[in-house]
């Protein structure tokens, strides 16, 4: 993806080592190359003087990002969660952009490298930054902090994404919180108030804190909400306000999109606009029929918490007798991997689905914890692999038929959706 005029950065990793590209990335049009200086080029005299020779290119880009991040001298907005991070930063930056120019995380960079890439990728004269920070490990956000010297920090919810990384659930708490590690001194948290884990931290650490969500500690608390399977409306001060997502998880996103618009001035008819004109990121909850089916495809990523939204937002737009649900293995949940896809099960169940086809690993721990709960065994299916789920599929679902598609990225369950 060299472009004429791009300075390339050569990142060792355990699968490649981009310094086998800096010729190419040359010959690409690249001015310049950041290189360890301890590896070994055979260049001709004209590229080797181009290179920047530093002792660790990705602490190097992570330096010249805090600075610039410091010249710039803007408003930023970082976010963190088990959950909606994406979906969270995109309504932010919608809202922003009505009135001022916005900077944002780049695609899904969102680690130790996208994080500073993306931000020297801003142009210099935005008025606003939202960025996106991951982790999977503690101590990666608290370095992203520090990076990024947010200005408002969001913490969408605590669950049990990456869990199986972090150890357990208060390792995963202390680890999302170090996105406060960073913040100015008139920064504060805005937080989904609607989470006790994030509620009780928030307090036990004295941190400045905004709340939203419908609870009593919210002061940013949605009125009169009304679902339909066209999309939602709530009102928020006296506001009514629109999305043409029917999921209530996406009201989550609102929020603070709302709450960041009116504290930089936005005129609310402007967010209210911005936020009606809002389409769910791809593979993120959007509903899309094929052959007579809906299918809500939301199979980028899966956890525990995001699984128990998915199937209230299908329970929302559907009735029993038309529910189905194809859900991919949740990863990364180590030790409590076999509990929590049990769990899975039994909310499937809960939930009414009348069909539930599930694919992965622990598809058959799914599916037997399904039908302990009461689903019909005819009606329940398993597949190793989303390759082998296509066949099953077509037969299951049917004209009518409302589908939760939803599964952890490395499932690939919209293979299903492609091939259907």
């Amino acid at each position: 993806n060299i472009e004429p005029g791009d300075i390339f950065v050569a990142i060792k990793t355990e699968q490649n080592d981009g310094h086998n590209y800096v010729e190419a990335a040359f010959k690409a049009g690249a001015v310049a190359a950041i290189v360890d200086r301890k590896a070994s080029l055979s260049l001709s005299a004209s590229y080797r003087r181009r290179l920047i020779t530093v002792g660790d290119p990705v602490k190097a880009v992570q330096k010249a990002a805090a600075r610039y991040r410091k010249e710039m001298g803007i408003l930023f907005t970082g976010i963190t969660g088990s959950s909606g991070k994406t979906t969270t930063r995109t309504f932010i930056s919608s809202v922003l952009r009505q009135g001022v120019k916005v900077g944002e995380t780049h695609s899904n960079w969102n680690n130790h490298i996208g994080v500073p890439m993306s931000i020297l990728k801003f142009s210099g004269d935005e008025w606003a930054g939202v960025i996106e920070m991951g982790a999977n490990h503690t101590g990666e956000i608290h370095d992203l902090s520090l990076i990024v010297k947010p200005d408002i920090a969001v913490i969408t919810n605590i669950g049990y994404a990456h869990v199986g990384l972090f150890g357990s659930i208060e390792n995963t708490t202390k680890a999302k919180f170090e996105i406060a590690d960073g913040l100015g001194r008139k920064g504060f948290l805005l937080l989904n108030g609607d989470d006790p884990r994030l509620v009780k931290e928030a307090k036990q650490r004295g941190i400045p804190s905004v709340f939203y969500g419908f609870s009593s500690c919210c002061s940013v608390r949605p009125e009169n909400l009304a679902i339909s399977p066209g999309g939602l409306s709530f009102e928020l001060d006296g506001s009514c306000f629109t999305l043409r997502m029917p999921g209530r998880h996406f009201i989550y996103s609102a929020l603070p999109a709302i709450f960041l618009g009116r504290r930089c001035g936005i005129p609310e008819k402007m967010i209210i606009r911005a936020l009606a004109a809002l389409k769910p990121v791809s593979m993120r909850g959007g509903i899309v029929k094929k052959k007579g089916i809906s299918f809500i495809v939301d199979c980028y990523n899966a956890n525990p918490s995001s699984m128990k939204s998915g199937l209230t937002y299908l329970s929302d737009i559907s009735n029993p007798q038309s529910r189905a649900a194809v859900v991919g293995d949740m990863l990364e949940l180590g030790v409590y991997s076999k509990r929590l896809h049990r769990e899975l099960g039994k909310q499937i169940a809960g939930a009414e689905v009348k069909k539930l086809l599930a694919v992965g690993k622990f598809s058959s721990v799914v599916a037997e914890a399904a039908v302990k709960a009461g689903m019909p065994k005819s009606k329940v299916f398993t597949a190793e692999k989303a390759e082998d789920a296509v066949g099953i599929a077509r037969k299951l679902l049917g004209t009518g038929d409302t589908v939760l598609l939803k599964g952890s990225r490395g499932v690939h369950l919209e293979t299903i959706f492609e091939k259907f």
